[in-house]
């Protein structure tokens, strides 16, 4: 099932949850738990490890905003709490629930596209090239 598939920018098929290889295939099983594969493609999502991102991004620039009108809030007009409960905790749940599966989605696609991989060491007699030593000897 393995053909060619022209690259699809990574905004245009992740945040619709979207297969990164074909952008037809649904990449998720339930809010945030990824598919084993695509059922259009059959694109293995094993690749696929966005670990904290998503969070990462959403506490930076998504509940930011938030907190700070909570805050604003408290400071400016000494907020009850069934205001902050019918204007904070709203907007905090939307801000850091919402956009977790879009982002996760856009770091998965942007994984597959870019061909990003888990890194690792090359020991000497692995490469074609032997390792250069490190230090003065190495200069």
């Amino acid at each position: 099932m393995d053909g060619n598939y022209p690259p699809i920018p990574p905004f245009r098929t992740g945040v619709r949850g979207r297969c990164p290889r074909c952008g037809e295939g649904h990449m998720f099983d339930g809010f945030l738990t990824l598919k084993k594969s695509c059922e259009a493609c059959g694109l293995d999502y094993s690749f696929a490890d966005p670990a904290d991102g998503p969070a990462f991004f959403v506490i930076c620039f998504a509940c930011v905003p938030s907190v700070f009108l909570g805050v604003w809030l408290e400071v400016q007009f000494h907020a009850e709490i069934w205001v902050h409960a019918l204007v904070t905790l709203p907007s905090l749940l939307a801000t850091c629930i919402l956009p977790l599966r879009p982002i996760k989605g856009w770091l998965v696609a942007s994984q597959f596209y870019f061909k990003a991989a888990e890194g690792r060491l090359v020991r000497s007699g692995e490469a074609n090239t032997p390792a250069k030593p490190i230090g003065p000897q190495g200069q």
